[in-house]
């Protein structure tokens, strides 16, 4: 009879100190708060954020002994932004960040991919063979900004202005004179039974 009386003694102090340990204010996530992030819903005991502190000390100090020794002096990425972490307001940095890691172009709304398309006229005109193409591509370029004024996607207003296609192909022509006149014609080369010695 004595055993299960001195169980449910140890089992009622058990109680009494776990009641005790749970009245005891936690102390206020500050990282949550720094972040907007929830608070997390399961409060920690005061035994639970002691073995955190510890650990957050004992990584710390090894932080310091690694800066000390100069382990993260010269890293391939020092004094870059690092946009996914610095600007954590936009909800789409994982895709953006993406995009320019795997260079993925001619995405989002037209009146964006129409104005970098602007930006580049010159060397995606000066790609082309014939004047012809270098018109049907002008033509193309100023239908698609047409179609993107009408807004029948929404997004941004348009901005970006059409390009006449006669002052397209004669800048064309002269871009293309002024490479054909600027490359110096090589001399002829002398066959080896035609050197002097």
């Amino acid at each position: 009879m004595k055993g299960p009386k001195k169980n449910d003694a140890a089992l009622n102090a058990a109680r009494y100190q776990m009641e005790k340990a749970s009245e005891e204010p936690l102390p206020v996530d500050e990282y949550a708060q720094a972040t907007g992030m929830a608070p997390v819903a399961k409060q920690k005991t005061p035994l639970q954020l002691h073995a955190e502190d510890e650990a957050w000390e004992v990584a710390n100090s090894v932080l310091d002994e690694a800066f000390a020794r100069g382990d993260f002096d010269h890293l391939a990425l020092a004094g870059q932004k690092i946009d996914h972490i610095t600007s954590n307001d936009d909800p789409d940095w994982w895709l953006k960040s993406m995009m320019r890691r795997e260079q993925i172009t001619g995405l989002g709304p037209p009146a964006l991919t129409l104005r970098v398309e602007d930006e580049q006229m010159e060397q995606t005109l000066d790609r082309l063979p014939t004047e012809k193409s270098v018109r049907e591509h002008i033509e193309d370029f100023n239908q698609r900004i047409i179609e993107a004024r009408r807004q029948l996607l929404g997004g941004p207003p348009v901005i970006t202005a059409l390009r006449d296609a006669t002052a397209e192909v004669l800048a064309w022509r002269q871009r293309r004179a002024s490479v054909a006149g600027a490359v110096p014609a090589q001399p002829a080369r002398r066959r080896w039974w035609q050197r002097k010695i």
